[in-house]
């Protein structure tokens, strides 16, 4: 038999395309990096929905802590106004249960000005801590609700105008975040509400 000879191939031939490992692994790597990015931007957005999310949390809790402790104020005024007319005291003879004041006429009623409340010359009613933070159990307030009585004018059935029979009360009461009152009585800063009721007696 006669050897094969080897044929030769010409330089003009077509190449086959070369499939390597070295361009696969390329392609998988930008798609991991795509990955890692899509995955790094979730977290993140997870990470500050939760931070949000507390924060509003915290929000609510010092808000409905300072209603509660301005309903208690509004309450505890309520009561005094109904004991005094009961005959235990007096609007002016009763400073342990609350401060009376009389309406500033023809302006603006007295618990709308802001100097009725903050500043030195003040007059609020400040709630007894004893009636608001539990015993024997660390102060949830350190601000005391505050609240203001003022007797609203009204016409009786006579057509006269009364001015003690129907009283307005309001009541603000202040978050747990609210530091303590001062001499000066400076305007709180945090969470504030407000309640406001009328009583109208018999």
């Amino acid at each position: 038999m006669s050897p094969v000879t080897p044929t030769a191939r010409r330089a003009d031939s077509p190449r086959l395309p070369c499939h390597g490992r070295g361009r696969q692994s390329g392609v998988v790597l930008i798609i991991s990096l795509i990955m890692l990015v899509v995955i790094s931007i979730l977290a993140t957005l997870s990470i500050r929905n939760a931070t949000s999310s507390e924060k509003v949390s915290a929000n609510v809790r010092t808000t409905e802590l300072a209603s509660q402790a301005a309903e208690i104020a509004l309450r505890y005024c309520e009561e005094a106004v109904l004991q005094i007319d009961s005959g235990v005291g007096s609007l002016t003879s009763l400073p342990t249960v609350l401060a009376y004041v009389a309406p500033v006429a023809p302006a603006k009623p007295f618990w709308l000005d802001t100097a009725s409340w903050d500043g030195s010359t003040s007059t609020p009613f400040v709630i007894p801590d004893t009636s608001v933070n539990q015993v024997d159990a660390d102060a949830t307030f350190k601000r005391m609700p505050e609240c203001m009585v003022v007797n609203t004018p009204v016409v009786d059935a006579a057509g006269l105008v009364s001015t003690t029979s129907t009283y307005t009360i309001t009541a603000r009461g202040f978050g747990p975040e609210v530091p303590a009152v001062t001499a000066a009585r400076d305007r709180p800063t945090g969470s504030e509400v407000w309640m406001q009721s009328t009583i109208e007696l018999e």
